[in-house]
């Protein structure tokens, strides 16, 4: 695993943070020793699960509404009503809907999100869910690592300060941004960041180079910019998108640069869901 090469303001946060451990007590579909990451076809929206090789589950993100539900019942246990950890990248609503219903539906153990200050109405619906749940928090921040267990670590490398009690017009470039890492695989999460969030991380001095990259803000021409993708240098791209979707997304602009790279993508409007399952060495997509 390579490590994240934090610049030096932040080297103390790093090594003072502790490891956060789960507690195991969510059952595993298939305990196979696989990492498997699926990318949901939820619309124009994204809605990530991850099932660690001894069954920890991890939803990034809910989508726009509630198909996610629909999701983790293909490829959870019917009886299994336990997620490990959600993380809300940002209380824009096609992350952010779902996760309302999520938190009705299922019991979460740890979340992480942006306590930011917001009076829309999903927002708020999610902070009282969340309250009431009575979840582990975890404020994101540059440095902070999330330990999933079997060797796979959530490295969150954006924003690099607490966000909490701060109001914001718009939420993107306040997006979280986390490496997964698992053995000698990367896979670098971007939410929404724009070319400001991306200048930003670049800025830092933090090491983004992956295998995969989950593509920022649906292939919107803010986004994606070449320096950005220069460093992350993946062999594969992900676009969550929704099929006919009003914003044009992706943007041809962006597919441009990646082919330019020469780096092999596949969209949620074209392809459905997306599962990507890996040892830790190699990784396959189906």
């Amino acid at each position: 695993m390579k490590s994240r090469q934090l610049g030096l303001m932040h080297l103390v946060i790093l090594l003072c943070l502790s490891v956060f451990a789960f507690s195991t007590h969510s059952a595993a579909s298939q305990k196979d020793g696989l990492l498997k990451i699926y990318f949901f076809n939820v619309g124009q929206g994204d809605s990530i699960f991850i099932e660690t090789p001894s069954g920890h589950q991890i939803l990034i993100d809910g989508g726009p509404g509630g198909k996610v539900l629909s999701k983790l019942g293909g490829v959870m246990p019917f009886y299994d009503k336990n997620i490990n950890l959600v993380v809300m990248t940002h209380p824009d609503a096609d992350h952010a809907s779902g996760l309302v219903e999520v938190l009705e539906k299922y019991e979460v153990e740890n979340v992480v999100f942006s306590d930011i200050e917001s009076e829309k109405a999903l927002y708020l619906a999610w902070k009282e869910l969340v309250e009431k749940e009575g979840a582990n928090i975890i404020d994101p921040i540059l440095g902070k690592i999330i330990d999933l267990g079997d060797g796979v670590i959530l490295h969150i490398i954006y924003p690099s300060e607490s966000l909490t009690g701060q109001r914001f017009d718009k939420t993107n470039n306040n997006s979280i941004v986390a490496m997964l890492d698992y053995k000698d695989l990367e896979v670098l999460l971007t939410g929404d960041i724009e070319v400001k969030g991306e200048r930003a991380i670049l800025i830092e001095g933090v090491d983004v180079d992956a295998d995969i990259l989950k593509i920022a803000h649906h292939g919107s021409k803010t986004s994606s910019m070449e320096e950005f993708l220069s460093a992350v240098s993946p062999e594969v791209a992900v676009i969550q998108v929704g099929a006919e979707n009003r914003y044009s997304h992706p943007t041809e602009e962006v597919l441009k640069r990646l082919d330019d790279f020469g780096i092999k993508y596949y969209r949620n409007d074209l392809d459905g869901d997306i599962k990507i399952t890996s040892d830790g060495n190699s990784f396959i997509i189906n």
